[in-house]
């Protein structure tokens, strides 16, 4: 298994090649867009010699290394094939666009000898080197660098390293709008998000204000949509990144593995309901939480499983009856009479269902929570 991890490095591009490799992209998307067939479905027809043509006529004035090409129509082939998908699931009118000027540096294009990383531009005549040992955030346990992307400002590299995660206890997580409850080793932890969500609720108002000009000035509307969405999406991943790179040395140190909700394509299943709830939803952080933490997990050798999140708040975790909410956040069993905070119960279950050794896991959580077995019916109790 590999596992990866990328930096931005501040750099000063060439902006000759930038701009002549988004120009390439946009011919690329209207020559290979034009192989899309659609009947009932759309499907992308090209062949070998399309592809071959299409690479003859992009490199018939181009300077620069001829690696880009090639990687400016993967890049467009992969767009186009993302769209194709969305068309056939009806979520896809327009044809797609070029809009990101960013070129993508296959491992063809640089080499990295003694920390620097040397960028073909033009070929045996120009170059970009880079020299990484200069940024102290990058660590130098890796075995390779990747594919980088390059843009105006920065350079995306991306640094990988074989590993093999193994883990001898394992920790579950629940993620809610306002905070990520944890098991681990038998612990019960919460992890406040009320800043998240304040910092998403803050954005939410002013791009109200904002939308208010858009009638009246539509230029000074976008361009201030852009910056504050820009703003709040910074401000969101540097709180998502020191919450996942905390909680990624907890779980080194105790060497546990992670177990997490299956929750692909979540947000298409329960965005359907009220405008309000909607965009209650829409601030909820859980798929950015559990990619950033899954990567961290896996750099530092630990196991990360998914397992299905289905009434994981509604299960009994002692015998598996319905439970029902009976007071505030308290879910309460029908069968057995255990009382217990919801978020408590999803990690039990989600423990339970990666682990497959409920009792133990159990065990401790009522001894640590400081929970009573009632002796007339073997039912929890929260004390009082």
């Amino acid at each position: 298994m590999e596992a990866v991890k990328s930096y931005r490095i501040p750099v000063e591009a060439p902006k000759d090649l930038i701009e002549e490799y988004f120009k390439v992209k946009q011919r690329a998307l209207d020559a290979i867009f034009s192989h899309v067939k659609i009947s009932k479905k759309a499907h992308l027809n090209l062949k070998a010699e399309d592809r071959k043509k299409l690479r003859d006529e992009l490199l018939r004035e181009w300077k620069y290394s001829k690696h880009y090409v090639d990687s400016a129509i993967n890049s467009v082939i992969g767009l186009v094939k993302s769209w194709i998908t969305l068309y056939n699931r009806g979520k896809a009118e327009s044809k797609p666009e070029i809009t990101k000027r960013t070129v993508y540096i296959k491992s063809t294009l640089f080499s990295f000898r003694n920390g620097i990383l040397k960028i073909s531009i033009e070929p045996n005549k120009r170059y970009l080197e880079v020299d990484l040992t200069k940024y102290p955030w990058i660590h130098e346990d890796f075995d390779r660098i990747g594919g980088s992307i390059l843009t105006e400002r920065e350079l995306i590299v991306t640094v990988k390293k074989s590993v093999e995660p193994k883990a001898e206890k394992w920790a579950s997580f629940d993620v809610n709008l306002t905070n990520v409850t944890s098991s681990i080793n038998g612990e019960i932890k919460r992890y406040d998000l009320k800043e998240l969500y304040h910092i998403h609720r803050t954005y939410e108002t002013k791009r109200q204000r904002i939308q208010k000009l858009s009638k009246i000035k539509p230029l000074t509307s976008r361009r201030l949509l852009e910056k504050y969405s820009g703003r709040e999406e910074n401000r969101a991943k540097d709180f998502m990144h020191k919450l996942t790179t905390q909680i990624a040395r907890e779980l080194k140190e105790k060497n546990c593995g992670a177990i997490m909700e299956r929750l692909k394509s979540v947000k298409d299943k329960i965005l359907n309901h009220s405008k309000k709830m909607n965009r209650k939803l829409s601030k909820w952080n859980a798929r950015t939480f559990q990619f950033m933490l899954e990567y961290k997990l896996k750099w530092l050798n630990l196991p990360v499983k998914y397992v299905n999140p289905k009434n994981s708040s509604k299960t009994c975790p002692v015998c598996s009856g319905s439970m029902a909410s009976y007071l505030g956040r308290i879910m309460k069993c029908e069968k057995c009479g255990l009382a217990m905070d919801r978020d408590v119960v999803a990690v039990l279950n989600l423990q339970m269902r990666g682990e497959g050794f409920p009792q133990r896991a159990l065990d401790e959580i009522i001894e640590r929570e400081g929970l009573s077995r009632n002796e007339n019916n073997n039912s929890l109790c929260i004390p009082t």
